[in-house]
């Protein structure tokens, strides 16, 4: 009995078709999960005063807080990268260190200031409990994770230069490299 060629051919057409039928049901998912519209940008007076407001419940520096949003951001509420999410870009690791709530609402600016504000409250304590604390380590255990900057013995001099300018100088011990927004109204604008 020899083998039927036709019925090879409509195999592999079949598999072809299952191919794409996959690609496209995905890149369908894909687009309706997708959220397109435009991100409006905030004020940098708005995002002070939350700053400020949040930054003293945890009793933290408010300017070296803004500094922290400033360097991992410059205020963008949609910043993104392959592992962090918002304004404090936050990782999921960092984000569930803190909170229970979902991963998603890191894209809401006020969510993930708070929520990194938590994490540097989190960062803090780890140090205090190790008698590390400082402003330079604090900015290091938010940017590269505590548990690299315990392993690098709290050291600055082990631990890697960032290269963000903001970063350099907070590393360096300026708790306030970034100034504070002025309240400037549309009608006082030339």
């Amino acid at each position: 009995m020899g083998v039927n060629d036709k019925y090879h051919y409509d195999e592999r057409l079949v598999v072809r078709l299952a191919a794409v039928l996959g690609v496209c049901v995905a890149l369908l998912v894909i687009w309706t999960a997708a959220d397109f519209s435009e991100v409006e940008p905030v004020a940098p007076v708005e995002v002070w005063a939350y700053v400020e407001e949040q930054a003293n419940q945890a009793q933290l520096d408010p300017d070296f807080v803004y500094a922290i949003v400033w360097a991992e951001s410059s205020l963008n509420p949609d910043a993104r990268s392959p592992v962090a999410r918002g304004m404090m870009q936050l990782t999921r690791a960092a984000w569930e260190e803190v909170t229970d709530e979902s991963y998603r609402q890191a894209w809401d600016w006020r969510t993930n200031i708070r929520v990194g504000v938590a994490y540097l409250s989190f960062c803090r304590d780890f140090l205090q409990k190790r008698d590390a604390f400082n402003y330079p380590l604090l900015a290091a255990s938010y940017r590269f994770g505590p548990y690299y900057v315990q392993k690098k013995n709290f050291e600055l001099s082990a631990i890697k230069r960032p290269r963000n300018a903001i970063y350099k100088r907070l590393l360096l011990g300026n708790t306030r490299p970034v100034e504070r927004p002025v309240n400037v109204s549309v009608s006082q604008v030339p």
